[in-house]
């Protein structure tokens, strides 16, 4: 195997730093290239056990994830970029890492969850020599203790936030900050100390986050109202509205939630003052827009806002309808909500039994799987023993040995990780993939260990092994071992649809069978049989490549090839 040099290990290192630096770079404009970029990085990481640069390249992956949408899977990366970074010594990326989960639990309403990891992550930012951003995290504390109703506690974190501010020159951060003080004060009655936070705010915001100043105007103008100064709120509206024409013409988009949360706020203006009907006005036009783009949070406001207003109008039908259509989308996001919150407790653990495996594994590899079985009872880790026991049968009756399974487990993992699967699915393939071959213990000794060409019949035994190793797999129901049946069931069709068992082609195939069919084609090549030479790295890399659109997914041969020159770099040149 490829020894990396300390020189070689530097040029390694630079690669991955300059990937992780573009990826940063570009991920407001281009989010695919980005993730692509952070992709690359971590292949090139985790080949080189670069274990803080691999963390890095996760939380970039994170983050995109969370830009994109992808909560959960946002999540189950930044939560692995933990446990990769806390090893170490104190980082950016553990911090970073551990605010991002405090945000998606936030997100989840699991506020104690949200807390507890944003004040770790501001505990370990304030260890690092980086000042810029403590201000942000001092934000999210504070907009937690918001949510939880906890204003005096809000209120002092923005404070302290600010403090911060002032010596770090963060006028974006104390723009949104002063907004949420304004917010808070105004919810307490407190209108005038919200005005003048208000004012302030959006003056800041003109400069430093154009983005801000709109939603910032719709909350100074209900703080106006407060002090029944409708007149103020109306000027107010007209500001945002000549904000939102100016930043048009200066080729700026306003986004949907800028022009909803104005909207929304006319029409809550508009209530309070006692005009019904210019009330329901904006607000269906709102409804209108938060339909359109599936802003549920905003939508739910206005229906309980339209309920209001046609009731004022003595439009009681409507009013009723729009009650019953603001109840059943609360219960729809309380349901998601508890979903989201669900699933984070499923992902960590995961994240946990994916450890626990690895442990066990690596325990058992150095005698001491006794000792620990003692303590724990893991029904896969026995159940996994025991049927790679018989898988080890099947290589040693083939004349292998059982650096095959482990080979084709490690390859297919890290394809795994290179095409951006969630870390617990990559390992659970680890050890399902070794697997794949098991049902070879069923076929004969005849036709397994013949140095020659294989008769038709012959050829249909040796098939079989696919459907057998199904058939042995299926009988212990977990993840784990439903991955393994599928992968050794599948593992032999071919992506034009000519493999058998079944002929399945393209993404009818499972993912499993996929990559395992890499993984297994390339370690068959490169490994000496009783029937055949062991083919040299570059021969072998180079059949799985000739096989792309035919006998393999390309886009795996792409992370295939990745994976293959991140473990040995003089391999591209050679591919070259």
């Amino acid at each position: 195997m490829h020894k990396t040099s300390t020189t070689e290990l530097a040029i390694e290192q630079q690669r991955v730093r300059s990937l992780l630096d573009e990826s940063a770079s570009c991920r407001a404009v281009d989010t695919d290239q980005a993730r692509q970029l952070a992709l690359d990085a971590r292949v090139i990481a985790r080949a080189h056990d670069l274990r803080e640069a691999e963390a890095e390249a996760l939380y970039q992956l994170a983050s995109i994830a969370h830009q994109r949408g992808r909560t959960e899977y946002a999540f189950a990366l930044a939560s692995e970029a933990v446990e990769l970074a806390e090893p170490h010594s104190i980082s950016l990326t553990l911090a970073w890492s551990l605010h991002l989960i405090g945000v998606v639990y936030y997100q989840a309403s699991n506020y104690a969850g949200a807390l507890d990891h944003c004040l770790r992550a501001l505990q370990v930012y304030r260890a690092t020599e980086h000042a810029v951003d403590e201000g942000r995290i001092l934000h999210s504390i504070a907009a937690i203790y918001q949510s939880m109703a906890d204003y005096d506690r809000a209120i002092s974190t923005y404070e302290n936030a600010l403090a911060v501010n002032e010596a770090l020159g963060r006028p974006d951060v104390d723009a949104m900050v002063l907004g949420n003080l304004a917010r808070i004060r105004g919810r307490r009655g407190e209108h005038l100390e919200a005005i003048g936070l208000g004012r302030r705010a959006v003056e800041l915001a003109r400069v430093h986050a154009p983005h801000l100043v709109g939603s910032l105007l719709a909350d100074l103008a209900e703080a106006h109202v407060g002090l029944s100064d409708h007149d103020g709120a109306a000027a107010c509206f007209v500001e945002a509205r000549q904000d939102w024409a100016t930043r048009g013409v200066d080729g700026a988009q306003l986004t949907p939630t800028e022009q909803l949360g104005i909207m929304v706020s006319e029409g809550r203006v508009a209530l309070r003052s006692g005009q019904a009907d210019e009330a329901i006005a904006s607000l269906l036009a709102a409804l209108d827009l938060a339909d359109r783009t599936d802003n549920r949070e905003l939508e739910l406001e206005v229906h309980d806002l339209l309920a209001v207003a046609y009731k004022h109008a003595d439009r009681h039908a409507e009013a009723l309808e729009h009650r019953e259509r603001h109840f059943a989308l609360h219960r729809e996001i309380f349901t998601d909500a508890a979903d989201l919150r669900l699933r984070t407790v499923q992902v960590a653990h995961d994240n946990e039994a994916a450890r626990q495996l690895a442990e066990i594994t690596r325990l058992k590899t150095t005698g001491l799987i006794a000792d620990y079985a003692a303590g724990h009872a893991d029904v896969d880790a026995y159940h996994l023993e025991a049927f790679e026991r018989v898988a080890a049968l099947a290589e040693f009756r083939g004349g292998n040995t059982t650096k095959h399974t482990s080979a084709v487990g490690d390859l297919a993992a890290e394809i795994g990780h290179a095409i951006g699967q969630q870390p617990e699915w990559c390992e659970r393939l680890r050890l399902a993939a070794r697997l794949h071959d098991i049902g070879k213990v069923a076929v004969s000794d005849t036709v397994l260990l013949k140095p020659g060409p294989l008769t038709v019949e012959e050829y249909h035994e040796v098939k079989q092994h696919t459907v057998l190793g199904r058939r042995l797999l299926s009988g212990v129901s977990t993840e784990l071992f439903s991955m393994a049946a599928e992968a050794a069931w599948s593992h032999h069709e071919w992506w034009d649809g000519s493999g058998y068992p079944n002929g399945l082609s393209g993404l009818a195939i499972p993912l499993s069978g996929r990559i395992v069919a890499i993984a297994d084609v390339f370690d068959s090549l490169a490994t000496r049989r009783v029937y055949k030479r062991g083919w040299n790295l570059a021969e072998a890399v180079r059949f799985v490549m000739s096989g792309s659109g035919s006998q393999f997914e390309p886009d795996l041969v792409g992370a295939f090839v990745k994976v293959m020159i991140a473990r040995h770099p003089e391999l591209a040149d050679q591919l070259a």
